[in-house]
């Protein structure tokens, strides 16, 4: 490589230059265009032609920097540069399959998803139970929380930023919501009926399932409740009226409230007179309900010589409908 003498004293001008300061001007110019190779980085929004280059890829609307980008020979592709988070924007698919499309595709026609890398997206819905996640047509893997867990309905919300990392197996969310509900932060396990059950649907003295599905979040095994609670509920407003010490007396009851069963009893002749109307038996999968006498329902009192209620004092089972509550420790707690 030639050398520059920086040394103090005059050189004799050549007859090609006027003075020193234009042979130095010149040998300066010939010395950079040496050593320049020519435009190493492309700054705009769409691929450079020049697969050498940098790309330095820029939003089309505000020119603003976005990533770098270097083409790869064994992708034939750009591949970014450093990109620990790729924001791949609205996703789109089928219910509770999410796709997600980035320009230009990340991985790689010819590359796998790569462990660690995380991608960010807009949920165009909300998700209805287990999804997938299926990013640059690359394949669909499971999106999952708590490691392993399916999601649950409303896991992902419409219009919610979700964060996943491919751990190599599976996404895992990252974006989860501070929700109470999630099985692992819930001490209890509890059931309610999804629809009540018509009162008037019942037979006196036979047991009516109501399967509670309560289960061990980690073995699978059926859970028995440690806690059962059964009300009727009123299907529509009224009122009733019963008979007391001191008379009648009206209650009136609005639509859809709920009282607790253990407040009747029925009456009748023995042995049923004044027993609790309505009793419960539970076993691993059902809370199973059974109404002593059907339509001889009251709330208990007594008169001033001991008889047995009289007749108006009987609830209409057309009015009512059973309704069940449990409730089951989760061994699968943990602490928030």
């Amino acid at each position: 490589m030639a050398t520059v003498d920086i040394s103090a004293g005059l050189l004799p001008p050549p007859a090609c230059y006027p003075s020193e300061q234009d042979r130095l001007d010149a040998y300066a110019a010939a010395l950079i265009g040496n050593l320049t190779t020519g435009a190493e980085w492309a700054s705009q929004d769409a691929p450079p032609s020049n697969t050498g280059l940098y790309w330095l890829r820029t939003d089309s609307t505000t020119g603003r920097p976005i990533e770098v980008l270097k083409y790869s020979t064994a992708d034939s592709n750009w591949t970014r540069l450093l990109s620990e988070v790729i924001y791949s924007g609205v996703s789109s698919g089928a219910p509770n399959v999410y796709a997600v499309s980035n320009n230009p595709t990340q991985p790689t026609a010819n590359a796998a998803y790569q462990t660690g890398q995380i991608y960010t997206f807009i949920a165009h819905q909300a998700n209805t139970g287990a999804c997938t996640l299926n990013v640059d047509a690359r394949g669909t893997r499971a999106i999952t929380k708590d490691v392993a867990t399916p999601l649950i309905a409303n896991d992902i919300l419409a219009g919610q930023t979700v964060s996943v990392m491919y751990d190599g197996t599976r996404f895992q969310l990252l974006s989860q919501k501070r929700d109470l509900t999630r099985q692992s932060l819930r001490q209890f396990l509890t059931y309610a009926t999804p629809t009540p059950v018509a009162l008037s649907s019942f037979a006196s003295d036979v047991l009516v399932p109501f399967t509670h599905g309560l289960v061990d979040p980690i073995s699978g095994a059926p859970l028995m409740p440690f806690m059962v609670r059964v009300v009727l509920v009123r299907s529509a407003a009224g009122s009733v009226t019963f008979g007391g010490v001191s008379g009648l007396t009206t209650y009136t009851w609005y639509s859809g409230q709920e009282v607790d069963c253990l407040h009747f009893v029925s009456f009748g002749t023995l042995p049923y007179d004044k027993l609790p109307s309505f009793r419960y038996v539970c076993d691993p999968t059902n809370v199973w309900v059974s109404v002593n006498l059907l339509g001889l329902i009251s709330i208990p009192f007594f008169t001033n010589t001991g008889s047995p209620p009289p007749p108006y004092g009987s609830l209409n089972p057309a009015d009512y409908q059973v309704k069940v509550y449990a409730t089951a420790l989760n061994p699968a707690y943990t602490p928030p």
